[in-house]
């Protein structure tokens, strides 16, 4: 065995040789102690409030600014805000146009009120044209000659016909402004629901805090790394979030071969990274039934659980610090 390992080649015999040794023997194997396994995950608060990009008219919005990472955030504070200028845009022209409308309108009115004024009067000069012709008309054949008397007749008609001509227009010119006005209010409601939708959508880009609580950036879903501002993002990408300080939990994604060594409430070690020489005890209290696949991971199956512990301790435990869960394994494969 020694001239084979001096010869630094393995031979025929020596591969057999080193075989039959009981340094390399499978039993040996199988003869360890159940190994270790080492889960490993993030602390998290059962109660957060979580900030998202919001619908844009485009594809990405631009995060403009952000409360500093780990800065405690009040509530009323501003968090995130992302950029509006094509937004703050809209708004202007839309005030602007609507400034136009409403100016527009009162044209409308007083141009309807003119042409009804101007209707009704007319209106009034065709009664009184009517009533002149009446007493012409009425004047005997006997007192005047058949040519007047004809021409009063025909003035008396003519006065009759301009009257109804005199109350049509009076309709029209009331329907024509009714109408106008009824289309410029339209209008003008149109542009002050718009408006009202920019300035609400303007004012959905800052983002306040409802929870006192540190900030926390969110991982960028394609490259993993922290979003910052300046950053672009797509509708609906989480940005950042305010966990509460209590309900803290560690979650862990366990691949589907260690899956099998747990079992809900049981015990185990917990060593957080930012306190690795004061372990804790923590409990599995959430262990998901269905797999799922976690992309920046490969195509394996992963399960989610949840190890709860007791946040009394004193130890600064925040949302966001990582940790390992130590389980009893099985024996080597």
């Amino acid at each position: 065995m020694k001239a084979c390992l001096k010869q630094h080649k393995l031979t025929p015999l020596c591969l057999a040789m080193l075989l039959t040794s009981p340094i390399f023997s499978a039993n040996s194997f199988a003869e360890q102690d159940a190994q270790s396994i080492f889960i490993t995950g993030e602390v998290k608060a059962g109660d957060s409030q979580t900030f998202f990009s919001p619908q844009s008219d485009t594809w990405r919005v631009q995060i403009e600014w952000m409360l500093p990472e780990g800065e405690v955030a009040k509530p009323g504070d501003v968090v995130v805000v992302f950029e509006g200028g094509s937004i703050a845009s809209t708004i202007e022209q839309d005030e602007v146009s609507l400034n136009n409308a409403q100016d527009e309108l009162k044209r409308q009115q007083n141009k309807g009120q003119q042409a009804i004024l101007e209707a009704e009067f007319a209106l009034t000069r065709s009664d009184l044209l009517l009533e002149k012709a009446k007493i012409d008309a009425a004047v005997p054949k006997s007192h005047v000659s058949v040519f007047d008397y004809e021409e009063n007749q025909l003035k008396l008609e003519q006065a009759v016909i301009q009257k109804h001509k005199a109350k049509a227009s009076l309709a029209e010119a009331k329907t024509t402004a009714q109408v106008n006005i009824r289309k410029q209010e339209i209008e003008i409601a149109r542009l002050q629901i718009n408006l009202k939708e920019n300035r609400e959508r303007l004012n959905d880009l800052t983002h306040k805090a409802t929870n006192q609580g540190p900030i926390l950036y969110a991982n960028h879903p394609w490259y993993g790394s922290k979003l910052f501002s300046g950053a672009t993002a797509q509708p609906g990408w989480k940005i950042a979030e305010i966990p509460a300080m209590t309900g803290l939990y560690l979650e862990a994604w366990v691949h589907e071969i260690d899956y099998k060594h747990l079992t809900l409430d049981q015990s185990v070690n917990l060593t957080l990274d930012a306190y690795q020489k004061t372990p804790i005890t923590a409990k599995l209290t959430n262990l998901s039934t269905q797999p799922e696949e976690r992309k920046e991971w490969g195509k394996d199956a992963y399960y989610r659980a949840v190890f709860s512990f007791d946040e009394t301790q004193k130890l600064k435990i925040l949302p966001g610090m990582t940790g390992r869960v130590r389980l009893q394994g099985g024996q080597s494969e």
